[in-house]
């Protein structure tokens, strides 16, 4: 009785409610994008076919590069300081805004023009433009980190319902009507433009400002400054996250591109629960580094353990009924993807852990070995790639997704001094030993 009486003391503590409101907000958003967003992307994927839906994400891939440079590394940053109170908030956000709109500007125009020179088939090009527009509309979600930081997370979660709604609804439209794939690449961006404008909508309501009046180049540089290696981390993470997509279009065809993506959409829909369950906890983690250490690495071995074991309880189904779920969800035009999907998600533990490493990096500005780490696992992939897609095809590349995300969440942390009790930390999260010490021995 006394057991159950602590237990329901740690959940009625006002903090613990107010972060954990602010995590089923943002992971609410991601319930309802599951529902909305991957299943009408799966009806998508079948309608295009293996090829189409292969050039659709290829283009996607190639966006992905340029994303780190449409950032700048910003986010944790705004989001620490804005919680720390340590920045003008006005002149902080809309600083950053400054900063990301000229980034997306010239990311827009490399985007399109590489395509251009690059592709003799225009629908690349074409495609390449309607995508761009992504960018443009991206700088806004400056609003959505201050809404996080302020753990006001409910506005975020209406956004991008609105702009899930609309997105899914012309998408479904679009299969209706038997449209081309061009349109479907209008319907992808309205999700942004739509859900900017719902931040917009909501903001004006706030006492705080997003305006160029505010704008300080000053403050924009001494942002850039600290967060210099988040933008070269950033490029290196999408090395590991998407350079397979690149290589296996460049490699093999769009048609292999097709087969390989249907298994990592299933794979990577997982990502949003560390991602999200980071965005609510941070607030909790810089609070607890500030009353002591032990509190907050405490805390920070819960977070391993937990996200470790939410990671078992999604890939131990998917391994064992992989060819199953692609039949199902996708047909039998994408066979081959059953046997990527049963390997590439064995890679979701160390991304789970990966994650819940990067509140450890923002806590302690740790940024330079945030690029190390990423380094590594970049150089890794594409090293790998390139030796095993020509003998393994798509398969290959599952492999390669699979070690080199060991080696940038994981293995990497045995190479400098302070990330060590983090590698000791994750291992530990392995076998579940943080949560098995204080939920079953403890008080035994």
């Amino acid at each position: 009785m006394k057991k159950i009486n602590k237990i329901l003391a740690i959940f009625s503590h006002k903090g613990l409610k107010k972060y954990s409101a602010n995590t089923a907000w943002l992971v609410g958003d991601k319930i309802i994008k599951l529902f909305l967003g991957f299943f009408v992307g799966v009806w998508v994927a079948r309608y295009l076919g293996p090829e189409k839906f292969g050039i659709f994400n290829y283009v996607i891939a190639l966006m992905g590069f340029l994303v780190p440079f449409t950032k700048f590394g910003f986010d944790g940053i705004i989001t620490r300081n804005i919680i720390r109170r340590e920045e003008d908030i006005n002149i902080l956000i809309s600083s950053a805004f400054v900063f990301k709109l000229i980034g997306s500007v010239i990311a827009s125009l490399i985007l399109v023009l590489y395509l251009f020179f690059k592709e003799d088939d225009l629908i690349y090009f074409y495609l390449g433009v309607v995508f761009s527009l992504k960018f443009i509309f991206q700088p806004f979600e400056v609003i959505e980190l201050y809404y996080r930081a302020k753990v006001k997370s409910k506005h975020i979660f209406y956004s991008k319902l609105i702009g899930e709604l609309f997105s899914s609804t012309l998408k479904v439209v679009l299969i209706l009507l038997g449209s081309s794939l061009i349109y479907f690449a209008g319907a992808h961006v309205s999700l942004f433009i739509v859900t900017a404008l719902s931040l917009m909508f909501f903001f004006r309501k706030e006492s705080t400002y997003l305006s160029f009046k505010f704008f300080s180049l000053k403050r924009g540089i001494g942002l850039l400054k600290e967060s210099w290696p988040l933008i070269f981390s950033g490029v290196f993470a999408i090395l590991y996250l998407s350079v397979d997509k690149i290589m296996i279009a460049e490699m093999l065809n769009d048609y292999e591109l097709g087969q390989y993506s249907v298994a990592v959409k299933i794979s990577s829909v997982w990502y949003f629960i560390p991602l999200y369950i980071r965005m609510g906890i941070l607030p909790a983690l810089v609070n607890a580094k500030k009353k002591s250490e032990e509190l907050y690495y405490k805390r920070l071995g819960l977070v391993f353990s937990s996200m470790t074991l939410l990671s078992y309880l999604i890939i131990i189904p998917i391994s064992l009924f992989s060819n199953d779920i692609i039949n199902f969800l996708f047909g039998t035009q994408y066979n081959e993807a059953g046997d990527v999907l049963r390997i590439h998600i064995l890679s979701l533990p160390f991304f789970f852990l990966g994650i819940g490493r990067g509140l450890w990096v923002t806590n302690e500005s740790n940024f330079k070995f945030d690029l190390f780490a990423n380094v590594i696992g970049g150089l890794v992939n594409i090293l790998l790639n390139y030796l095993w897609l020509p003998k393994y095809g798509i398969m290959g590349a599952a492999y390669a997704t699979l070690i080199s995300f060991s080696f940038t969440f994981f293995f990497s942390n045995l190479f400098t001094k302070t990330s060590r009790r983090i590698f000791v930390m994750q291992l530990r999260s392995i076998f579940l030993g943080d949560l098995i010490a204080k939920y079953i021995f403890k008080n035994t």
